[in-house]
This record gives C-alpha cells, sequence and structure tokens, in this order.
C-alpha cells in the first residue's frame, strides 16, 4: 500500500471539492440575512430547486431522514458529494481497533464501564482510552520489569490520568497549563481513590448482568475480586507543554523514587487536547526519543494557530500567545501549498453532523434572533457591523425580551431605545428566513465532517513524511456520543 501517495490523493480530492465552498464555510451565521447568504453562497442548482418556504421545509425532513428524494435530484447530489469526502468514506486511511489489534502482542484488556463522577460521555470517552492506552503501552514495553511512564497532556480534571493509574496501575504525570486544574484532578482522584474498591465491584457486577444493590449498601456478592488501588502513582503538574518542555526530566523530577526513572520510556496521551496542544503532542512526540508511544484525541480546532490564516482572534489571546508552534499545517504536503482553513471553518470542523443528524436537531433560535439583530446594528450604528460580541443569552421567551437583554448585555443605548414596533415589523418582514436560515446551517454543517478530515489526514501525513510507518488514525468514539472520535496513534520501533 503507498500510503503517503494514498494520503496526498486524498486531500488533493477533499481540497479540491472545498475550492469553491471557502466562502461559505468561513461564513458568519449573523450575517445570513444582511449579507444575504442564500443567495450568495449556496449553488445555484439548490436554489432553483428550493423556491418556497414550503421546498425549504421539505428539504429540511428529507435531510434529517438521511435518505435522497428524487424531488430534490440537486440536494441529493450535494448531500452524496459531502458524503464521499468524509473520512468514512475512505476506509483504507483509516485502522480500526481490530486492524491495530492485529498489529499489537498485548490484548485489549476488558474494561470496567465506571460512570460515576463523570457524565455518560464522559464515561464512553475514557473507557475507549485507557484501554488502548493500556493496550499500547504494555505490547511497547519490551520487558515485564520495565515502567513506561504515561503523561496526560491537557489534564483537565484527571478522568483519564486516574483511570489509567487505579485501574491499570500505571504511573502518570497528568499536565495541565491551569493550576486551579491539576488541583481539582488530585482532589477528583482522592475521592476515586476512597471509592475504588465498591466501584469496581459494581461495575463488574453489572458487566455479568447482576444489578448491584443501592450505593451505601452492603453488597451481598463477595465473589467479585477487589482491585486495590496503587497510591502514589498519579501526580500532577502545572505547565504549558511546548517542543521545549523536556518530558524525561518531568518524569525524572515527578517519580525521582521509581527504581526505572533514569532513562524512561514515555507514553504521551491526550483526550481532547484543545486546541494547538494535539499539534504540538505530535511534535513533541518526534522531537523526544524518551517519547515511545502516542494516543491523542485532539478538539477545538478553532484554537489552533495557523500559519497561512490571516487576522485570527481568539478568545484566550495570552494563552494562544504562549503556543510557539503553528498547529495547521504540518506536513510538509500541503505547507508546499500554503493551505488555510479560517477560524470560522475551524469552528465549523469541531460541530457534529452525526449528532444534528440523530437528534433532527435545528439551530437555537437564538441565532435567528441574531440574525434579526444584526438588521437593527447595520439600521441604526452601522460602524458597529460585526463588531459587536453578544455571546450567549439566556432566558428569554421571545425576540422582544432577546433585544432587551442584548441592550442591557451590550450597554449601547441606541438599542434600548429601539421601540416594539420597529421590532414587530422586523419579524413579519422575515418571518421566512427563519426557515432558510435552518436549511442553511444543516447545508453548511455538511462540510463539518469534510473539513474536519483536512486537520487529521494532515496530522497523519505528518507523522508518515518523518517515517513512522506505524502511525495511525483510528475511529476510537461513537461519533453521536462524543463528536471529536478520532485517535491518532504512532509508536516507535
Amino acid at each position: 500500500m503507498n500510503y503517503l501517495g494514498d494520503l496526498h490523493q486524498r486531500l488533493d480530492g477533499v481540497l479540491s471539492f472545498l475550492e469553491p465552498y471557502w466562502t461559505f464555510a468561513n461564513c458568519h451565521m449573523v450575517n445570513f440575512i444582511v449579507d444575504n447568504h442564500w443567495l450568495h453562497m449556496v449553488p445555484q442548482s439548490l436554489r432553483a430547486e428550493l423556491k418556497s418556504v414550503d421546498h425549504v421545509k421539505q428539504a429540511i425532513n428529507i435531510i434529517f431522514s438521511q435518505k435522497n428524494s428524487p424531488q430534490f435530484p440537486a440536494l441529493a447530489q450535494f448531500s452524496e458529494t459531502c458524503k464521499h469526502q468524509r473520512l468514512v468514506s475512505c476506509p483504507q486511511l483509516i485502522t480500526s481497533l481490530e486492524q491495530l489489534g492485529q498489529l499489537l502482542p498485548a490484548t485489549m484488556e476488558k474494561h470496567l464501564s465506571i460512570n460515576e463522577f463523570m457524565s455518560a460521555k464522559k464515561c464512553h470517552e475514557v473507557d475507549q482510552t485507557a484501554a488502548l492506552v493500556n493496550q499500547l503501552v504494555r505490547s511497547t514495553t519490551p520487558e515485564a520489569s520495565a515502567t513506561c511512564y504515561i503523561v496526560d497532556a491537557g489534564d483537565g480534571k484527571g478522568y483519564l490520568s486516574s483511570r489509567l493509574a487505579l485501574q491499570y496501575g500505571h504511573c502518570v504525570l497528568g499536565v495541565d497549563a491551569k493550576k486551579s486544574n491539576t488541583e481539582s484532578a488530585l482532589a477528583r482522584n482522592r475521592k476515586l481513590e476512597r471509592a475504588w474498591n465498591g466501584l469496581t465491584e459494581r461495575a463488574e457486577l453489572q458487566s455479568q448482568g447482576i444489578r448491584p444493590s443501592r450505593r451505601g449498601k452492603k453488597s451481598a456478592t463477595k465473589e467479585t475480586p477487589v482491585n486495590i488501588p496503587v497510591q502514589n502513582n498519579y501526580k500532577t503538574t502545572s505547565r504549558f507543554i511546548t517542543t521545549e518542555l523536556n518530558l524525561c526530566d518531568l518524569v525524572k523530577e515527578h517519580f525521582e523514587q521509581e527504581p526505572n526513572v533514569t532513562k524512561p520510556r514515555i507514553c504521551l496521551t491526550g483526550l481532547h487536547t484543545c486546541g494547538n496542544l494535539a499539534a504540538t503532542c505530535l511534535q513533541v512526540f518526534h522531537a523526544q526519543d524518551n517519547c515511545r508511544v502516542l494516543c491523542n484525541i485532539g478538539c477545538c480546532y478553532h484554537l489552533l494557530r495557523e500559519r497561512y490564516s490571516q487576522q485570527e482572534s481568539y478568545e484566550n489571546k495570552a494563552l494562544m500567545e504562549e503556543s510557539t508552534d503553528y498547529g495547521f499545517p504540518l506536513s510538509r504536503y500541503l505547507q508546499q501549498r500554503s493551505v488555510r482553513l479560517g477560524r470560522n471553518a475551524r469552528m465549523l470542523a469541531a460541530q457534529s453532523i452525526e449528532r444534528t443528524l440523530s437528534a433532527k436537531e435545528l439551530p437555537n433560535i437564538s441565532l435567528y434572533y441574531r440574525a434579526l439583530l444584526e438588521i437593527l446594528i447595520c439600521r441604526h450604528a452601522p460602524h458597529l457591523k460585526n463588531k459587536l460580541k453578544v455571546g450567549k443569552v439566556h432566558k428569554f421567551n421571545n425576540f422582544f425580551e432577546y433585544v432587551k437583554i442584548c441592550a442591557k448585555k451590550l450597554n449601547e443605548p441606541w438599542l434600548t431605545a429601539v421601540g416594539e414596533a420597529e421590532l414587530e415589523a422586523l419579524l413579519q418582514e422575515h418571518d421566512v428566513d427563519c426557515h432558510y436560515l435552518s436549511l442553511f446551517y444543516l447545508l453548511r454543517m455538511s462540510f463539518a465532517p469534510v473539513l474536519e478530515s483536512v486537520i487529521l489526514l494532515d496530522r497523519l501525513l505528518y507523522l508518515k513524511e518523518l517515517g513512522y510507518e506505524h502511525s495511525f488514525l483510528i475511529d476510537l468514539f461513537d461519533a453521536v456520543i462524543s463528536p471529536r472520535h478520532y485517535a491518532i496513534v504512532a509508536f516507535k520501533p
């Protein structure tokens, strides 16, 4: 298999498909009405089919049904073309857990589903990731007596790291940029340690189809083996990870009492590492020889630092300025082509078309109200177009209340002065736009998994270009439960 050639071909095809749609992908939804996005961005063939609001409503139902209709052939072609560009349509570039398992000497242990202290979504993610990391570490550690230290990048509340330490007995160092997170992670881990025996017993019973007794009451079943947590094998530190941060020294500093820490083997992992951190983890894996295993699931693509994108803005500018490296593109192939995505396209890449279609979920009414608010801004304060950041607005029952809350939140007297008669007229004038905006939203979301594929394939290609034969893109989670469900896995021989 010519893996590099296949990656090049796939990226060329996806970028060629996206070429006429970059403006569509990078548009601001709040400008849907004022800039007439429907006319300027939706392909003419689609607009020709959707001649009335009834057609628009029917198209929305067809998209949610995930079945094509001969009534709208252009919509069917658009949907099928978008689907063809998703990662699921190129199985030759994705490695399943079963395929990876065939390459690893250690088998994946049966993992207990322990859902206390976290949401069902996080439970699913932690179960799967911890089992995979454990399998990778055991498969790549040459001697049974040797220790592979796990560094959890972007440790957060310690969901993954505490599971690796408590259930699998690994030495884990959780690294997070925020000191408050590392302190919370340790506190959570102490709470887990105290409850661990009971939690594992309950999980084992549930895996056997036995309903455990209510928590707080002693279980009548005693045959279940109890795992006793290994003490002091989970540490945390507050550091900002860059390629200059020496993980080997960091591990030796925090596990100095361990017998095999002089030349530590390191597994670098991270569950939903935010923004640039995911790309940095790949760069650290390559730069530091002691880092032997990589398992990374990224998220928050809008916080990636792009090499060729201009006029970027970030919510946490101070934190982003600490990022010394670019997060996209990583591969020489896309760098030679000066490929750029744009912040709005990266935000779109982090959205979940699978979850939206599964829930048949239309955009919140606040998006429509925000588009109407932009009309008021252009009418009464045109110098503020695209400059007012409203953010989330809560606890409103109608457009009038929404505007009132925004006026107070933005501290704009002109908005307070807008009367209800004008607001009512605005609602009536743009009544049908609510339906067109919803369909536009769904059409635009069709690009989300396509855009994400560019980011993920770039990361895989980066590792392949550097000669890492054992580098893989793994579809790890259920896409509806966890939208960021792909893992980048690599290990050095």
